[in-house]
């Protein structure tokens, strides 16, 4: 056998064993002057050649893909934006603000005639006025007032949410469960139907998650030994400060919910101090709670939050008095339907992820008690658990809230628990066989979530009206429960000690519940807004219209709040709204019928016959001089305009 000796790169020869020893023993002279020349000159050390761009870790390719679901499904939801109340309101206010009252647009409602309209003008002007402003903004940079731009600050508050619950997911637990719980979210139809519409919901939203994300940063900046100077970029000042502002932003969205934020960080520095050593909880108790550094911050934090938003409020209530502090306790928002029971509001909320993310906060609770040394991932945990039950008491103790932002506030520790339980059974520290129970429950869920006839069924038996239709929505029910948990059983018994079998079973199942989430989102994101896209299109004709023929007087035969439902009138302002932003110069008037039009002085003028009632007889609209531009949606919203042969000497510009 030989042996193989490199002197050079690239370079070998073999030798027999002795001749390798005599080469080992006997150094040659080339060697010699190699040693020599190197005790001559000092030793260097040569760095390897550094890279022009650092190779990134594998988890940062999961912001791009955060930034993708942040971004697409709601881009692709404005293709179907609604005019949804009080998002007219929100749009006719942010127009007050271009009109010239910047801060209190509370007067501006002396203009609107209905009583009903004008009401409801009233109660959205007196709410707090930071989406107002970013309305105005997008109205003031778009050249023909678009009213699209009414609802980018909802979209682009919404996709903020999505970016916050990842960065949530990735400071408690990973980038894995990060990403998860913003696919959750942001396909979530509950958020996307909230980013279509002009509301400050997701502007509220992501001012309390910006919040809760410092709190948590702020706990690991001070639990870490190099935490870093207290003012520096990163410090604990920084994230206190930056807490209070997003508190601050929130409450300048809506009123009072940014206070939410509070008791769930006290209750979790509750569960903390619990967990304390038995020699400091021995002490005197407020002692203990003066000395912390976290409350002090919060402290400091809800201090500036007050700063951003108090202001405001305080020259509000001045002018206006005690109907600023009524409307903080009574936003005004628009629920469609009866208000739902806890149960069946998380079912609605996240009908797939519902068990998993129950499933996910019993284990939360468990490892927290039986922890000794909190990790990371056990006071996230625990966290997350105290935000879903403040969440969910929220509706008990604000009875008259927000009820869209509370829903959204609930959605989002669930989401959280869920992508946490996800990540557990994809990573196998859940076993598969509690899907045994998992799989018909989340069946069960989604399967009352899409049968409306099993909802009625359940409501006729509690409330006693159980009939023969009752009966047979109840047995379908039941048999799809006993054959959703005979199938898991033998999905059990088939999988049992074959790795390769059950991982199909676990993706099976995942796949499954990304499926129905994406699924539920996307159905969300088409355009079925009918109404919506009349009043647009009649925007557009108007504007065509008024290019060629500018008018003098607008005029509403049948305003909308006339309109009644089941529920009462609908004073929802679309009309008023859509008119507003493509005449901003011409007042609008509000008529009760089509023959007050013959006392109007004569004069280039729209007329708009809004509701079904209203009708123009041809002799009348031949002595008016009026020619249809618009014919609406089954006799709603006909628009007529003074015919071309009026006036031919007309200026085609208004001064």
């Amino acid at each position: 056998m030989g042996s193989e000796r490199r002197d050079e790169p690239g370079t070998a020869f073999r030798a027999g064993p002795r001749e390798w020893l005599r080469l080992r023993s006997k150094p040659r002279a080339s060697d010699r002057d190699r040693d020599r020349e190197r005790n001559r000159w000092p030793e260097t050390t040569i760095s390897p050649a550094r890279p022009l761009v650092r190779p990134a870790p594998r988890s940062a390719m999961f912001f791009p893909l955060v930034v993708l679901v942040a971004v697409l499904p709601g881009l692709y939801g404005l293709n179907s934006w609604d005019l949804t109340p009080p998002g007219p309101w929100w749009g006719l206010r942010s127009l007050a603000v271009l009109d010239g009252f910047v801060l209190d647009q509370v007067p501006a409602a002396s203009q609107i005639t209905p009583g009903a309209e004008a009401s409801a003008f009233q109660s959205v002007a007196s709410q707090p006025p930071l989406y107002a402003w970013l309305e105005a903004a997008g109205f003031a940079l778009s050249s023909s007032r678009d009213p699209l731009a009414s609802v980018l600050p909802s979209y682009v508050a919404g996709a903020v949410v999505v970016i916050l619950v990842y960065l949530h997911g990735r400071l408690w637990r990973g980038p894995g469960v990060g990403l998860i719980a913003a696919l959750l979210t942001g396909f979530n139809r509950n958020l996307l139907l909230q980013m279509q519409q002009a509301s400050p919901t997701t502007l509220a939203l992501a001012g309390v998650l910006g919040a809760l994300l410092c709190y948590g940063w702020h706990l690991r900046v001070i639990s870490e030994s190099s935490g870093g100077d207290l003012w520096s970029w990163g410090g604990p000042i920084f994230w206190t400060v930056l807490g209070g502002l997003a508190m601050g932003l929130s409450l300048l969205s809506v009123g009072l919910f940014g206070f939410l934020a509070v008791p769930i960080v006290l209750l979790h520095q509750v569960y903390l101090r619990a967990g304390a050593p038995r020699g400091e909880r021995e002490r005197r108790w407020w002692l203990g709670w003066l000395e912390n550094p976290t409350l002090r911050a919060g402290a400091l934090a809800l201090g500036v939050a007050l700063l951003v938003a108090a202001p405001w409020h305080l020259w509000m209530i001045q002018r206006h008095g005690k109907s600023i502090i009524t409307s903080l306790f009574f936003p005004f928002d628009v629920v469609d339907g009866p208000r739902l029971g806890l149960l069946a509001r998380l079912i609605r909320l996240a009908p797939a992820t519902l068990a998993l993310g129950l499933y996910a906060s019993v284990r939360a609770v468990r490892q927290a008690l039986a922890s000794e040394n909190d990790d990371r991932a056990t006071i996230g945990g625990a966290f997350w658990v105290i935000w879903l039950g403040v969440a969910a008491l929220v509706p008990a103790f604000w009875p008259t809230g927000p009820w869209h932002l509370a829903g959204l506030f609930l959605l989002i520790p669930l989401n959280l628990l869920a992508a946490q339980a996800v990540s557990d059974l994809a990573g196998r520290r859940i076993p598969v066989r509690a899907l045994t129970w998992l799989a018909p429950l989340t069946a069960v869920t989604v399967a009352w979530w899409v049968s409306a006839s099993l909802r009625s069924s359940i409501n006729d038996l509690a409330q006693g009206r159980a009939d023969s239709a009752t009966t047979l929505g109840l047995h379908l029910a039941l048999d799809l429960l006993i054959v959703t948990v005979f199938l898991t059983r033998r999905l059990d018994r088939w999988a049992r000690r074959r790795d390769d079998r059950q991982r199909k079973v676990l993706a099976g199942f995942l796949i499954a519940v990304l499926v129905v989430t994406v699924a539920a989102g996307g159905r969300e994101v088409q355009f079925r807004h009918q109404e919506t896209d009349d009043l647009l299109m009649l925007r557009t004709m108007i504007l065509r219209r008024d290019r060629e023929h500018p008018f003098q007087l607008v005029v509403v035969v049948g305003p909308e709040a006339s309109r009644v439902t089941p529920d009462g009138p609908i004073p929802g302002g679309r009309l008023r709204f859509i008119l507003r932003s493509a005449l901003p110069l011409l007042p609008q008037q509000d008529l009760a019928n089509t023959d007050d039009l013959l006392a109007l002085p004569d004069s280039d003028r729209l007329v708009i016959l809004a509701g079904n009632e209203q009708r123009l007889p041809y002799a009348l609209q031949s002595r008016l001089k009026l020619e249809a531009i618009h014919p609406g949606r089954m006799g709603v919203l006909d628009a007529f305009a003074t015919a071309a042969v009026l006036n031919p000497n007309r200026s085609k510009h208004r001064d």
